[in-house]
């Protein structure tokens, strides 16, 4: 007798796991029908550059909450990088070797984060709510709170307003890449089993011989890698850096990394969730933005769709249990 595989088309199920994409099909529909302009390909395009950096950062951001952990000193690493930057060019440092410099940076201040969380046995939100009022600092006290001008010819096209084959902003280029990077990582590396493990359940990770406090330093490293990038976009873009840049960048990292599935509580987490994350909040900003909100009704406007979704995902959990 042939069998058959049944397939489960469970209308529960089905919301779960594609709950993220639902919520950006309705927000693209609901944009569109209030401004039509919403989908011109000018404006999709800025979009997607706009909401590269939070993508880069999300993807930092889920291998650190997979793990159980939070960092919230994303946006003031980036603040940081974009000074140091702009004063080794205006020093005339050549671009190559002051972005190598400024990269190499990002991860110490990651490793830095790391450390002092393993180590000292502090928790990490309260590890990096100090460090990133102290990178602010220091970024505020170098500048003296005022933008240094990015004149560098190349720098803004290569990390910021540049094209691929005439369409594809470089900021799009870079995410994609660490997409892909970041896929590679979390599923098919032994460091990326092993921060799951770690998440799902740290004593019997332990037991099993993983070496957590490695794992943890190494994440939070490497949360550093993606900030650095998030930071060269950032100050491209802005062609300057500055001191109060990237303030909500860590929320909205972790909001799209939230949006797109990862478990705040560890253990589980989506990559490709978190790329729609973050489609989210920039289609958010994005819309908002060509309906005249002004920058705090952006901010009302995100914590409330965030609020939705989390409601509407323990809702859908709860049904299906």
């Amino acid at each position: 007798m042939t069998q058959r595989a049944v397939i489960n088309l469970n209308p529960t199920d089905m919301l779960v796991r594609y709950k993220t994409v639902l919520i950006l099909i309705v927000l693209i529909l609901f944009f569109f029908f209030l401004n039509p302009i919403f989908l011109d390909p000018t404006n999709v395009m800025n979009m997607l550059k706009r909401m590269t950096y939070i993508g880069i950062a999300g993807f930092g951001a889920t291998f650190i909450i997979t793990l159980a952990g939070l960092d919230i000193s994303v946006g003031a690493v980036c603040a940081l990088e974009g000074v140091v930057l702009a004063m080794m060019l205006r020093g005339g440092i050549p671009v190559v070797p002051a972005v190598a410099i400024a990269i190499i940076m990002c991860l110490g201040l990651g490793w830095s984060n790391g450390a002092i969380s393993v180590k000292g046995r502090i928790e990490p939100f309260l590890v990096t709510l100090a460090t990133m009022n102290i990178f602010r600092g220091i970024a505020m006290t170098l500048c003296a709170g005022r933008p240094i001008p990015i004149r560098t010819p190349g720098f803004a096209d290569v990390f910021g307003n540049g094209k691929l084959f005439g369409f594809l902003p470089t900021p799009v280029v870079f995410m994609i890449g660490f997409f892909i990077l970041t896929i590679y990582i979390y599923h098919y590396t032994k460091f990326g089993f092993y921060v799951r493990s770690i998440g799902g359940n740290i004593e019997a990770a332990r037991v099993a011989g993983i070496a957590v406090d490695r794992i943890k330093m190494i994440a939070y490293t490497l949360s550093g890698l993606y900030s650095a990038m998030a930071g060269l976009i950032l100050a491209a873009l802005m062609n300057a850096g500055m001191s109060d840049v990237g303030s909500d960048l860590a929320l909205d990292a972790i909001a799209a990394v939230i949006l797109g599935g990862t478990a705040i509580s560890g253990g589980r987490g989506s990559v490709w969730g978190t790329l729609g994350g973050a489609l989210i909040m920039g289609v958010l900003s994005s819309g908002l933005y060509l309906l005249g909100a002004q920058a705090h009704q952006q901010v009302l406007a995100k914590g409330i769709v965030i609020i939705l979704a989390v409601l509407m995902s323990n809702i859908i959990s709860r049904a299906k249990n």
